[in-house]
């Protein structure tokens, strides 16, 4: 059994570092997001003002422009840059600062809490990788963006074992899909604008996003484990938000999403409340995800209590877990001299591990080998 208070005694000094950090980065970060918001309602709000009175908008612009001393909109401006640009390099630096001693004080607890495990704060799940799993969604993209790398992982820090045979990689991940900037879709009128709005505007309406991963699709665990048998196609499961929002039309939503293969219906009625299933192969999909394995995907997520994700694709199971603050990090909102970070850690490393025994993949029809991961 793991002595978290043991633990935390022999690093108390860097938590004490750590949290004088977090709470100046938590102060800038704060007064940097709010000035933040400014502009972008300034520039949301320019389009439609220049719309609707584009006459009145220039001649106010002119009148501003002609005076000879400084008017009250050019001081504001300038009272505005001058924070605006401190606390962005404030909030930046402090942030280096803190993840690195975050990752020190991790490297230290994880040889404590889970000495079978190797931890590399160097490395990361390759690009590759995530993009092969077919979990993040994809674009038509216009014609000069066709070879254009689609996503990239922005955080660092893999964990590598085995459970029984079987051989896992897990990964820290922040993934930028950067798939929607390329495509058509950014040629819709207005559409750029409603882009960063929602992107903007999420995570403070989830649970599940943080405002410290603004502009990210997916940030939390990705894991990949080898499958002994290739597919001949690809079987995608996805957390099914949108069927309880919007009901009936999700489903004829969910239907027109070829890019990642025809919507499966499957017979187990709780797992199609949770989850969407796409596949290439409606013959092949239904044996891979059989009652038992569907059972068990559908108690992963009761017990995790967070979005989940999962891919068969070639010879690999991809699997996702959102966590808004990301795989092995501290929670920025917790003091870390007093809340329980540690457990947090721990709970969300042999959660991770229990995936393997909980979806039963620790047999002999698993391979053994470590999955890509670069440098």
């Amino acid at each position: 059994m793991v002595d978290f208070n043991k633990i935390r005694d022999e690093v108390f000094p860097l938590l004490t570092k750590a949290e004088n950090i977090r709470r100046k980065h938590i102060v800038y970060q704060s007064v940097f997001s709010i000035l933040m918001s400014l502009m972008i309602f300034g520039f949301l709000l320019l389009p439609i003002i220049t719309y609707f009175n584009n006459a009145g908008f220039s001649k106010w612009i002119a009148n501003i422009t002609q005076g000879s001393s400084w008017n009250p909109i050019q001081l504001i401006a300038t009272l505005y840059w001058v924070p605006f640009f401190i606390t962005m390099v404030a909030a930046y630096t402090t942030k280096n600062k803190y993840k690195a001693m975050e990752r020190e004080i991790i490297k230290i607890t994880l040889d404590k809490m889970a000495p079978e495990l190797k931890f590399d704060p160097k490395r990361q799940i390759s690009p590759k990788l995530i993009e092969e799993s077919k979990l993040l969604p994809s674009y038509a993209q216009i014609k000069n963006g066709q070879n254009r790398q689609g996503g990239y992982n922005l955080h660092f820090g893999t964990l590598k074992g085995t459970v029984g045979n079987t051989s896992i990689t897990m990964g820290d991940v922040n993934i930028l899909n950067q798939g929607v900037y390329g495509s058509f879709l950014m040629y819709i009128p207005l559409f750029p604008y409603l882009n960063l709005v929602y992107n903007y505007v999420r995570p403070y309406f989830s649970k599940h996003h943080s405002t410290e991963n603004l502009g990210s699709s997916f940030v939390g665990m990705f894991a990949v484990v080898d499958f002994n048998k290739k597919f001949n196609g690809h079987t995608i499961v996805l957390p099914d938000a949108m069927e309880k929002r919007v009901g009936y039309l999700a489903k004829n939503l969910q239907t027109m999403n070829m890019t990642r293969g025809q919507l499966v219906h499957l017979e187990d009625t709780e797992f199609e409340n949770d989850f969407m299933v796409y596949s290439t192969d409606q013959v092949e999909a239904r044996y891979i995800l059989s009652t038992s394995l569907m059972e068990r995907i559908t108690q992963l997520k009761r017990k995790i209590d967070k979005p989940i994700m999962l891919s068969f694709n070639k010879n690999k199971l991809y699997l996702g877990i959102q966590h808004p603050h990301g795989f092995l990090c501290f929670d920025k909102k917790k003091n870390l001299l007093t809340s329980n970070v540690f457990e947090k850690i721990h709970d969300d490393i042999y959660a991770a591990i229990a995936i393997v025994e909980d979806l039963n993949l620790n047999t002999r029809i698993w391979k053994t080998e470590s999955p890509e991961v670069s440098k």
